[in-house]
């Protein structure tokens, strides 16, 4: 802060007050004088520090991405298992391949539809020391609510998991479990996945 007289008063100017008022009387000068404007380097980096600050407030959640969580655990002790065979995971009625030749998994993430009220996911099971393969298929009924973080961000989408079911003509399936309905930001379970011991 610097302390000033002018017109027989004593002023204030802060260093923001002090820069704006240096950059208007010398682009007034240069002007008036019919120069070309020409910023000092230390004025190009107060507006670009002045452009950063009126940015930094906007905390748009580019690296949070909505996603349901699956968890897969033995029928028999439930207990979490990692998934010996490759699994490649496919959308029902599209060619979309969500979870492409995944070994060792013993849980994972995928995106939901934006507007489905029900999504189908087909699990196929390759086995890694024959070519035997096990498919199940899971529906999941949901509800769909957009969310609004800022008028200057994205929107995206939450869910609500209203019921779950599966067909496994192969029996590698025991259960499938809600654990948690709510399917928005951050890694909490979702849905838990009961295979069969042998499996």
């Amino acid at each position: 802060m610097v302390i000033f007289k002018r017109d027989g008063h004593i002023r204030e100017m802060s260093k923001v007050a002090r820069f704006l008022n240096y950059t208007f009387l010398t682009l007034g000068n240069q002007m008036a004088g019919g120069l070309r404007v020409v910023c000092s380097r230390r004025a190009w980096w107060m507006v670009l520090l002045v452009l950063f600050a009126s940015c930094e407030g906007i905390d748009c959640t580019v690296n949070n991405v909505v996603t349901c969580n699956y968890t897969f655990y033995s029928s028999s002790s439930g207990s979490k298992v990692a998934i010996g065979d490759t699994l490649t995971i496919t959308a029902e009625g599209t060619d979309s391949v969500l979870y492409n030749r995944g070994i060792g998994i013993s849980s994972l993430s995928l995106p939901m539809s934006y507007w489905q009220e029900a999504d189908t996911l087909i699990f196929l099971l390759q086995s890694s020391i024959s070519d035997e393969a096990q498919e199940f298929v899971l529906r999941i009924k949901k509800t769909n609510t957009e969310h609004f973080e800022n008028p200057d961000c994205p929107t995206t989408m939450f869910h609500q998991l209203l019921e779950v079911d599966f067909d496994s003509p192969t029996r590698c399936v025991d259960s499938v479990v809600i654990a948690n309905k709510s399917v928005s930001y951050g890694s909490q379970e979702n849905i838990k996945i009961y295979l069969h011991a042998d499996d």
